[in-house]
């Protein structure tokens, strides 16, 4: 009976992950239902991706297995190498804005999600990154024929 009442009001992970945030405290009472924010993120670190959003007007230019590196936020002489997974079939309006005066905040974007490759430095969960897609593969249809990259 005991054994059961405790297995009952264990609470455990569906998958195999580590604890990326945790605000719930030992003892504390979780209360049932849809909250606004999770008590506790859960997610895999190995391994990690990054999820880029280019504008719906650069899609175009984002070739499938296009090559990418990505800096951390701030410090652009780091480079770490991406490999590319997929694209994300469904342009969604973009989340993130800058705050920049000539910002279009009707935006929307493609995601791309990329793999880091072992052996990076140290990248945490959540940490925005810059990437930079090489879209030197796409030809531009003009009198002199061009290669264009993206970027994001």
């Amino acid at each position: 009976m005991v054994e059961t009442n405790i297995d009952r009001l264990t609470m455990r992970a569906p998958i195999a992950g580590v604890i990326l945030q945790n605000k719930v405290r030992l003892g504390q009472y979780a209360q049932c239902g849809p909250l606004s924010e999770p008590l506790m993120i859960l997610g895999s670190v190995t391994p990690l991706h990054i999820r880029v959003d280019v504008d719906e007007h650069d899609a175009w230019r984002v070739p499938g297995g296009a090559q990418a590196v990505a800096s951390p936020r701030g410090n652009g002489p780091i480079r770490i190498p991406l490999e590319f997974v997929r694209f994300e079939p469904y342009v969604i309006p973009k989340k993130s804005l800058t705050g920049d005066s000539t910002e279009r905040v009707d935006t929307r974007v493609l995601q791309v999600i990329y793999r880091i490759r072992d052996g990076g430095p140290s990248v945490y969960v959540g940490q925005q990154m810059d990437v930079y897609i090489d879209g030197s593969a796409i030809r531009l249809s003009s009198k002199n024929s061009a290669n264009s990259g993206a970027s994001q």
